[in-house]
């Protein structure tokens, strides 16, 4: 009897411990699930905060950018007009305008957080769809601008080209006289005088307008891309400083 009671007391231990150590490992097993998921949301809430930067960044940078870039459309729609009308009356009016014309003005995202983001695998961590479909679409508009200025850049480039076959470039040197303003229109001034072109060729002449008239549609597309994507800038900052409201505003 003492031998069977002994075995009976044994199995029960056994039982007993089994189910402690079971219950020990799922614990810990919730218990590390729990632990990683708040690490995730610590993780997934910094890289948030990184991103809301970047978007305030770009806010303000594309607010300035649009306001130069009005200036711009508004010098070249100035200098179309004398090239259209050939009116070579007042001289400096038309080297004014076709000096500012060969500046480039672009926007330049901050996309720091951004990458962050992407590189860590940071978008899975984002449980809300929606917010993870946002970004990207904000993203594919920053590359759609970027490719944009590009285009920007090589209309630029033949412009210049062709206004170098006309424009004395002793009177543009002359012209710059603010190198450390940071309005770039600012650094500009007009000619002294009723300077004269090196050449009025009328053939060379009617292609620095076509010239001018390339850079002028290109203007206007990115002042409303500019527009697009600050639009979405605002937006996209609100809602994830709605939804993560312990990042900040």
């Amino acid at each position: 009897m003492l031998a069977g009671s002994s075995a009976k007391k044994n199995i029960r231990e056994y039982i007993l411990e089994f189910l402690m150590l079971f219950f020990a490992v799922t614990l810990g097993f919730f218990a590390e699930n729990i632990r990683e998921y708040y690490a995730e949301r610590e993780m997934e809430a910094k890289f948030i905060e990184v991103v809301l930067e970047d978007l305030q960044a770009d806010i303000t940078t594309l607010k300035s950018t649009i306001q130069t870039q009005e200036q711009r459309i508004a010098y070249e729609d100035s200098l179309i007009q004398l090239l259209t009308a050939r009116d070579y009356s007042n001289m400096r009016d038309l080297y004014f305008f076709a000096r500012v014309t060969s500046l480039r003005n672009f926007f330049q995202p901050s996309i720091n957080g951004f990458q962050q983001l992407k590189n860590a695998g940071g978008l899975k961590m984002i449980e809300e769809h929606d917010l993870i479909t946002k970004i990207q679409h904000y993203e594919n508009q920053i590359h759609r601008v970027i490719e944009l200025q590009e285009l920007t850049e090589g209309l630029v480039e033949k412009y210049r080209d062709q206004a170098a076959q006309l424009f004395d470039g002793r009177v543009f040197k002359e012209m710059f006289i603010n190198p450390t303003v940071a309005d770039i229109y600012q650094k500009f001034q007009k000619p002294i005088g009723n300077p004269s072109l090196i050449d009025n060729n009328e053939k060379k002449l009617n292609e620095l307008l076509i010239r001018t008239l390339y850079v002028n549609t290109n203007s206007n597309t990115a002042l409303n891309r500019y527009r697009i994507i600050l639009k979405e800038a605002e937006e996209l900052h609100q809602l994830l400083s709605q939804h993560y409201s312990s990042v900040g505003k």
